[in-house]
C-alpha cells in the first residue's frame, strides 16, 4: 500500500449547493494516484463548540465528541458524492482503490486505532482540527503532500506559519505538517481551484 497524498475536504465547503459536482470534478482531475480523503466538520463541530461553552464538556471530552461527529460527515460524503467509499482501516485502503474509487478515511478510527498508539499523538484540543488531522495522516503514512480543500484562497509564498497566524489552517497545524514535505491549498469555492504551495519555513 503506497498513499500518494491525503486530501482533506474542509467543513467550510460542506454547505456549498453543487459539492457532490465540484468535489467529483476535482477528484477525476487529480493527477496523483492512490490519494486518501478526509473530511472535515463544519456546521456540525461548531455545534460541538457550542456545547462544549454552555455545558463545560472539557476540551478533551469535546474532541472525541468531535471526531465521532466527523464520521457523520464522512458517511453524509459517502452517499453525496459517488468516487468516495468511507473505509475504517488502512487495510481496506487497497480495495476502494482497485475499484477505481477513493477512500474516505474515518478520522475518528484513524485517531483511536493509529494516533492514540503512538508515541505523540496529537493533542486533544480544540486548536487541533482535520487539518492536523489530515497532516498526522499524511506523516504516519509516509506521505509526501497534504492537500487541503479550502473556502478561501492563499497568498502565493505564504508559509504554514503564517497561514497558521491568518487562521487558513489550524494552530497545531505547523507541528503536524514538520515532516510533510508539501502541504497545498485549493480553493474548491472559485471557478477555476488551483493549487497553492505554502512554504515551509
Amino acid at each position: 500500500m503506497i498513499v500518494s497524498c491525503v486530501i482533506k475536504l474542509g467543513g467550510s465547503l460542506l454547505n456549498l449547493p453543487d459539492l457532490p459536482a465540484r468535489l467529483g470534478n476535482f477528484l477525476a482531475d487529480f493527477s496523483r494516484p492512490r490519494p486518501v480523503l478526509l473530511c472535515g466538520g463544519g456546521t456540525t463541530i461548531d455545534l460541538i463548540r457550542k456545547w462544549d461553552r454552555a455545558y463545560n464538556l472539557g476540551e478533551e471530552a469535546s474532541h472525541w465528541i468531535a471526531l465521532r461527529a466527523l464520521t457523520i460527515n464522512a458517511l453524509v460524503m459517502e452517499r453525496a458524492v459517488p468516487q468516495l467509499e468511507h473505509v475504517e482501516s488502512a487495510n481496506a485502503l487497497s480495495a476502494v482503490w482497485a475499484k477505481g474509487k477513493v477512500p474516505l478515511y474515518d478520522a475518528y478510527r484513524f485517531i483511536r486505532d493509529v494516533d492514540e498508539g503512538s508515541c505523540d499523538p496529537l493533542p486533544r484540543r480544540w486548536r487541533v482540527t482535520s487539518d492536523s488531522i489530515a497532516a498526522r495522516m499524511a506523516a504516519t503514512f509516509g506521505v509526501g503532500e497534504v492537500v487541503l480543500l479550502k473556502s478561501v484562497t492563499s497568498p502565493d509564498g505564504l508559509t504554514i506559519a503564517e497561514a497558521a497566524r491568518q487562521g487558513i489552517v489550524d494552530p497545531h497545524f505547523p507541528i503536524a505538517a514538520r515532516d510533510v514535505p508539501r502541504v497545498v491549498t485549493v480553493n474548491l469555492r472559485e471557478e477555476e481551484p488551483r493549487e497553492v504551495a505554502l512554504r515551509p519555513a
